[in-house]
């Protein structure tokens, strides 16, 4: 078992933080495994229970750790990483880059007006619908997402017959097969929290904290194509974003 080393200028809290982050990174303490009580994490490393106490804290705020009212303290699944470097990819593509298994579920493939938001992202006219997606992202069978799509209808239409597709597909795919090829895509991300919908598909506590995505698709001429609103679980999932300086 690791030494937490008093000479160390780091804060004991902190060391006892790494040596659990090591343990769950790898392996040793398997998602939805109860860790040592505190009680326990004392005795195990000599310090503290305000200093286990802070440790778990700061762990359970970066999504490793997760509480359950009289129950304890449980290791969170890994999080899916999304990191962008000026490259568009689909869900799908970022997910089998890491070695996991993209999939999930089509709930709802209809033609709607659209809010005024969904209608101002795609330039639609007066007279235009839209085509609604709403699909349930998963990876390697762990819901991480829920997304609800816009495509513009007619010209989506191809999409629209062969919405089925979308349900542990890529959409992006499906929508370069039938001639709508994003190039280009314009996102904003946002803090928020889980509604009752999302909390219950994606298993996690209702008003559970997360990130909103919105993001509107483009194709080469700079005519929309698809608009996406989505949320995302802090607890399973995170972007990085690599930003290079322009001389």
């Amino acid at each position: 078992m690791p030494i937490l080393e008093r000479s160390n200028p780091l804060p004991l809290y902190y060391q006892l933080k790494e040596v659990l982050k090591q343990q769950i990174r790898a392996g040793h303490l398997a998602p939805h495994t109860a860790i040592p009580s505190e009680p326990e994490l004392v005795t195990q490393y000599h310090v503290s229970r305000a200093t286990v106490r802070q440790a778990l804290t700061e762990l359970v705020h970066e999504g490793l750790l997760y509480r359950q009212h009289g129950r304890g303290t449980f290791v969170c699944e890994p999080r899916v990483q999304q990191q962008t470097i000026s490259e568009l990819t689909s869900f799908s593509e970022e997910l089998r880059r890491r070695g996991q298994r993209p999939g999930g579920m089509l709930f709802v493939s209809e033609l709607v007006r659209g809010s005024q938001t969904v209608r101002e992202q795609l330039r639609l006219t007066d007279d235009e619908q839209v085509i609604r997606l709403e699909r349930l992202r998963t990876a390697d069978d762990i819901p991480v997402s829920y997304e609800v799509n816009y495509l513009p209808y007619p010209r989506a239409t191809g999409v629209y017959q062969r919405a089925k597709e979308t349900a542990d597909g890529s959409l992006y795919g499906l929508m370069a097969s039938e001639g709508l090829q994003p190039y280009i895509a314009e996102q904003a991300l946002k803090a928020s929290v889980a509604s009752a919908r999302e909390s219950e598909l994606l298993r996690v506590d209702q008003d559970a904290s997360g990130l909103r995505l919105f993001s509107t698709a483009f194709d080469e001429t700079g005519a929309p194509i698809e608009y996406t609103e989505a949320f995302f679980p802090a607890s399973l999932y995170e972007f990085r974003l690599t930003l290079r300086v322009t001389k």
